[in-house]
């Protein structure tokens, strides 16, 4: 942007805000279509950080940035937010699978870990060509006893597993989880990590270090779409976040409090309780509670 060091406070905001207004008026793009709210706030972070990074300058916002920004987000179309899968959504996939084939085990068996330990598609699968340093290990995945212990299978009550980090863990602290065996016959996390094992003998990918191999987020992500075309809703609705935001939207329907959803998807912040979707089952005597209070109070 040709910054110069000797540039006033006001007009280096100034500068950033007709930068704001072109990226929202043309965009930066080949089809010179406007950046919404969020894209054109990323850029300007980005700008902030290379300038801070590479040139030791600080770029400081001011009030007037502030507003356009504001002003650009009101104008902004709303964000279209991924749906949930949920327990009948699942079913119906696993329905249409042949856990026969190999892959589609592997399929079915990765989205299942996902979908208990709220998995980011970072942290399990392939994303086009790119493999993240923290992505999951087939040796720290294994079944456990009800204290996480390593235990066979047949003896399991548990899944444990072991993320090397995560895209808002800057100091690579990482983390360890494990789940407890569902009681459900097909959704079970114990399942998924025994589909995966299995799929991983019979594609003879024992030798790979990650644990879903090359299983890519496109593929999951496809899978997800088909099935939401088999349920009369919008294929565009769901994608690999759908799984995450999925476990999630069920724990928060199972009365789960909001610190161990928290600690489970590990999350830095409260974000997450942007991400479940209410369902008909958690309102169910609301509105019973609400007639109840009313009498209560004329009494």
């Amino acid at each position: 942007m040709g910054w110069s060091r000797w540039l006033t406070p006001t007009s280096a905001a100034r500068r950033l805000g007709h930068f704001a207004t072109y990226c929202w008026a043309r965009g930066t793009n080949r089809q010179r279509v406007g950046n919404k709210h969020s894209t054109i706030v990323l850029k300007i972070a980005s700008i902030k950080w290379f300038h801070r990074r590479y040139k030791n300058l600080i770029i400081s916002s001011s009030p007037r940035l502030t507003m356009l920004l504001q002003g650009i987000k009101r104008l902004s179309d709303p964000k279209r937010k991924k749906q949930p899968i949920t327990m009948p959504f699942l079913r119906l996939l696993h329905r249409t699978l042949d856990l026969a084939r190999p892959r589609q085990c592997l399929l079915w068996g990765s989205i299942l870990i996902g979908y208990f330990f709220m998995l980011r598609r970072s942290e399990y699968l392939l994303i086009g060509s790119t493999r993240y340093f923290y992505c999951l290990k087939a040796s720290n995945a294994y079944f456990s006893d009800k204290d996480g212990k390593a235990v066979k299978y047949a003896l399991a009550t548990s899944v444990t597993i072991g993320l090397e980090g995560a895209k808002n863990d800057q100091y690579g602290r990482g983390a360890w989880r494990t789940m407890h065996a569902s009681g459900d016959p097909v959704i079970c996390p114990l399942l998924g990590l025994y589909n995966i094992i299995q799929a991983r003998r019979d594609l003879k990918m024992r030798s790979e270090p990650h644990l879903c191999g090359n299983l890519s987020a496109r593929t999951v992500s496809k899978a997800l779409k088909r099935i939401a075309v088999r349920a009369g809703v919008s294929p565009r609705a769901y994608a690999t976040h759908s799984i995450r935001i999925g476990g999630a939207t069920a724990l928060v329907a199972g009365g789960a409090d909001r610190l161990s959803i928290k600690l489970l998807g590990r999350w830095a912040s409260d974000c997450f309780e942007e991400y479940p979707r209410q369902s008909a089952k958690v309102s169910m005597g609301l509105s019973s509670r609400m007639v109840q209070h009313k009498e209560a109070r004329t009494r």
